[in-house]
């Protein structure tokens, strides 16, 4: 596992903005698969896909807080 414990965790903003850049991030690393070798290649993948769970996680934590207050102030 690539994660280091003090690293800090995405905010709301930069996980949305990091999921909207995903598509066109696997399409740099697919274009630079040869280039990288199949260590190296899966090694990104695997970041990336690590970093698409974390960031849906933050995504959908940030949603459900919007979903509790609006539900408290009703």
């Amino acid at each position: 596992m690539t994660r280091r414990l003090h690293e800090e965790p995405m905010s709301p903003q930069t996980a949305e903005a990091f999921l909207d850049g995903l598509s066109r991030m696997r399409a740099a690393l697919l274009n630079s698969r040869r280039i990288l070798g199949p260590v190296a290649y899966a090694r990104h993948m695997h970041e990336l896909d690590t970093e698409e769970r974390d960031a849906k996680a933050i995504r959908r934590r940030a949603q459900l807080r919007v979903i509790a207050g609006t539900a408290l102030d009703g």
